[in-house]
């Protein structure tokens, strides 16, 4: 049964033994000993094109031990999310997304979205139908000036909307791109519903506190799972810590943003990456989940040649992969596709 308001104080309550339940890896610097050195990230950003840079993106960067890493992987999270949903282990003792990353040889650097997590959080009003696109951009400046000669672009949901647009406006910035619970033809029905649930994130109980302007939005408590899971495969204490954690986010105006048409200017490798039960994603209108091949075949048309398009069905997978306990499964095949179409050229 979904969190509802009258549950909080328990659930609260429940959170203070959830780094016991959880373990450490649900925090954006925790990852087991040998396997990864990691950092802490800043980087100044502009809100809008030629403003200063008066804000601050706050992130963790990864590197392979010993391993003079080429190729990084940049981590755009979805709404309701900050830069732990790239560390939090979807299946007890299994890996997280950027201890996989890392343990195959690329650096992976994610960050929190402006507004969630650490980073700057500037009025509402400051935001344009692009900004999240900018402020990737800069990051990707970022990790070119220090040395990676290759950058791919992991979004997951609305940040994999972000990176397809990065894409597809500025296609020399990046060389790969892998985007999860999107990427696909939607079930606008559903998101439709989904939308429904969202609320000003002042008046969140869970938000409250951070004294955020009416334009951050934040998706109501009960929210997650009921619409990012599929349950048989979800560890109970994920979904609770999942629910207890949720941030707010600020999303375009335009209710074009995204648009599919612009895939077609996509001139580098794409991977997919849908599970079997993602409600946003599949059935009604959207994409035939039923395997790989299907959602390969509803994805296509979406793109051009160049894009040498691939995808993964997730089985028993909603919306939200990494909190599954499937999430090894699509970890996997996203390095092994890395490495083949990026490390290996294109």
């Amino acid at each position: 049964m979904a969190l509802r308001p009258r549950a909080l104080a328990a659930a609260a309550a429940a959170a203070l033994v959830l780094p016991l339940l959880v373990g450490p890896a649900t925090t954006a610097t925790a990852h087991r000993p040998g396997k990864a050195a990691c950092t802490p990230f800043t980087s100044p950003v502009a809100v809008t094109e030629g403003a200063r840079a008066d804000q601050r993106i706050s992130g963790t960067l990864c590197t392979p031990r010993g391993n003079l890493a080429t190729t990084v992987q940049l981590l755009l999270h979805g709404g309701t999310y900050d830069r732990g949903y790239w560390t939090v282990r979807g299946r007890t003792g299994g890996p997280s997304y950027m201890e996989a990353a890392t343990a195959a040889g690329h650096a992976a650097l994610a960050f929190d979205q402006l507004g969630s997590g650490t980073s700057s959080a500037p009025h509402s009003s400051r935001y344009t139908d692009t900004t999240h696109e900018l402020v990737t951009l800069q990051l990707i400046r970022t990790l070119r000036d220090r040395g990676y000669r290759k950058v791919v672009l992991v979004g997951h949901s609305f940040g994999a909307t972000v990176a397809r647009m990065v894409a597809a406006k500025h296609p020399d910035a990046v060389d790969g791109l892998i985007l999860t619970g999107e990427g696909a033809p939607p079930n606008l029905a559903s998101f439709e519903a989904m939308f429904g649930l969202y609320m000003p994130a002042g008046q969140h109980p869970l938000l409250a506190g951070r004294r955020l302007d009416d334009g951050y939005l934040a998706l109501r408590t009960g929210g997650k799972s009921d619409w990012f899971y599929h349950r048989a495969t979800t560890e109970p204490r994920v979904m609770l810590h999942d629910e207890l954690t949720t941030e707010p986010g600020v999303y375009p105006a335009d209710p074009a943003y995204g648009d599919v048409a612009l895939n077609r200017a996509i001139r580098l490798p794409v991977l997919v990456v849908v599970g079997q039960d993602d409600k946003l994603i599949c059935g009604g209108q959207g994409a035939d989940c039923t395997s790989t091949a299907t959602l390969k075949a509803a994805a296509a048309p979406l793109y051009g040649p160049r894009a040498k398009l691939e995808a993964l069905a997730v089985p028993a997978t909603g919306h939200s992969l990494n909190v599954h306990r499937t999430a090894p499964l699509w970890y996997a095949y996203a390095q092994n596709w890395t490495k083949r179409r990026v490390d290996g050229g294109r």
